[in-house]
């Protein structure tokens, strides 16, 4: 499907989203939306962390090596098992909005309806091939492992497309409600009764299930509320049901590639080296995927944006705002990326505790290829919201067969190490192409002169952390606090002497009127 091919379909040629607005509005919606999603999602993700520390402990690295494989092939077929249907139904149910009631209810239901089956028949095949699966990976105990999380599959990819739903309005809380706060939060409280009621490893996969049912729950409660008009009227179809496969399939099949290429290393340990390596790497794999939540908060107020700038053709907006959100994930992941450069041993020993020190080089390797996703700005999310979600695929096919490539080469010989070198090469790999498909094809590029401000508090805070490293105190405690502080102190220290852009000193000021509630829930 090329870019055209959505627009002219009259099916689809609703413009998406409300009338233009100027640049600053946008930057500004962008901001307060950013701002509640970075709250929501480093809240929430702060609690997912809190519920793997506490089975990495709980379990001890071999049980939760076999944990972390079943999660592992969970998330790669739940990437699968929405069908797109999670892009899809913000690409063609927005157009629909405030406009017509049924058509926009047509596409929603029917996209909740076909990601549910599509996510129970995955389960189902989940659950049939865990034998198999046990076999194939050589670990004994894996197939019930395997057939307890087949059961997460539907509610999974439900909640999935109940989020989506919600954040076609702009209004993010809602999704971040969901699946930031009302899942991590259940999953802890029940990881925790169940390990008080010795139930162990399965007693972790059920509190995955419960908690994602909830979300499910939760995520349905806030579609109703915020479109109530669609309990008075009656479905319509205004997007066949092969249009919207059309669009959503490749989509899912580039979600799919994407998320191998991020969880192929865990497959490769899994198959090769024991189970306690594979809890090892989880663990640091955690680490190295948070300073990706401000990439991730800013995408999800960001696609619907780019929807609706792209339709309107207000594509130097859509350039600035690239530029502006790129910046600001930069600047907020680049402390965290310093400080696990600076003290990973330490990170690993505080957090998960000393068997899981190991994992420190890794987690460095690994932290490379995240800080470059970061840095490319959200280039698969511009490339599937503007018809160019084949190309995007063919990309992230590429980024796997390199992938799979690589882990075959170096995680027999080189385990933890080898595994991190395989997927920061080929993470880098896929963000760089879409960074440079996205330029050629759409003429966007997210960098200027404002980012020599970054870079030279980026080059002062380096500096800053070489002495301190000479003088560091013994204890990785004391070692990991010492250079947190000193990484933000020297870093956003740098930025604010060397002056805040305009869209950045907005950034703040809207963010931490969230955080206060001084804005309450209205909308913008």
């Amino acid at each position: 499907m090329n870019e055209v091919t959505v627009k002219e379909n009259s099916q689809a040629a609703v413009p998406l989203g409300p009338p233009a607005v100027s640049s600053d509005s946008h930057v500004t919606r962008l901001a307060t939306g950013a701002g509640v999603s970075m709250a929501g999602i480093v809240g929430g993700r702060g609690l997912h962390a809190l519920s793997q520390v506490l089975l990495a402990r709980l379990l001890g690295p071999e049980l939760f090596g076999l944990y972390a494989l079943g999660w592992t092939i969970l998330r790669l077929v739940g990437a699968f098992a929405p069908l797109g249907l999670d892009k899809g139904v913000i690409r063609f149910a927005a157009g629909f909005w405030r406009k017509d009631t049924a058509s926009f209810k047509g596409v929603v239901s029917r996209s909740v309806i076909t990601a549910f089956l599509a996510g129970f028949l995955v389960g189902v095949l989940l659950y049939l091939a865990a034998p198999w699966a046990e076999v194939a990976f050589h670990k004994p105990g894996m197939a019930p492992v395997l057939r307890w999380f087949a059961f997460v599959s539907p509610f999974l990819a439900t909640m999935k497309v109940l989020v989506a739903t919600t954040e076609i309005t702009q209004r993010m809380q809602f999704g971040i409600y969901a699946e930031e706060f009302s899942q991590p939060v259940a999953n802890v409280i029940l990881v925790v009764l169940f390990a008080w009621l010795g139930w162990g490893i399965l007693g972790a996969v059920a509190a995955a299930i419960g908690s994602v049912a909830l979300a499910v729950i939760v995520a349905g409660y806030y579609v109703l509320r915020l479109f109530p008009e669609m309990r008075t009227v009656r479905a319509k179809a205004a997007v066949s049901f092969p249009t919207l496969v059309a669009y959503s399939l490749p989509t899912a099949l580039a979600a799919v590639f994407t998320s191998l290429t991020g969880w192929t290393d865990r497959l490769f340990i899994g198959y090769y080296r024991p189970a306690a390596e594979i809890g090892v790497y989880q663990a640091l794999s955690q680490s190295a995927l948070l300073y990706a939540l401000s990439l991730r908060a800013i995408n999800s107020i960001f696609a619907p944006m780019i929807a609706h700038l792209y339709q309107n053709r207000e594509m130097a907006h859509l350039n600035r705002l690239f530029k502006v959100s790129t910046k600001w994930a930069l600047y907020a992941s680049l402390p965290v990326f310093l400080t696990i450069s600076f003290a990973p041993t330490a990170l690993m020993t505080v957090v998960f505790g000393q068997d899981y020190a190991g994992g420190g080089l890794p987690l460095v390797i690994l932290s490379i290829g995240q800080i470059v996703n970061v840095a490319t700005g959200s280039v698969g999310y511009i490339l599937l919201m503007t018809g160019r979600e084949r190309q995007w695929m063919t990309i992230a096919v590429s980024s796997l067969l390199l992938n799979v490539a690589l882990n075959w080469l170096l995680v027999p010989r080189w385990g933890l190490v080898g595994a991190a070198g395989a997927s920061a090469v080929s993470t880098s790999l896929l963000y760089l192409t879409g960074l440079a498909w996205v330029r050629r094809t759409l003429k966007l590029w997210p960098y200027d002169r404002r980012y020599l401000k970054g870079l030279l508090a980026t080059a002062v805070t380096v500096v800053v952390l070489i002495v301190a490293s000479l003088v560091a105190p013994a204890g990785a405690l004391w070692q990991l606090a010492l250079t947190a502080a000193l990484t933000a102190a020297a870093f956003f220290g740098a930025l604010l002497l060397l002056g805040l852009d305009e869209e950045d000193k907005e950034f703040i000021r809207l963010f931490w009127q969230r955080l206060r509630g001084l804005r309450g829930r209205q909308a913008r």
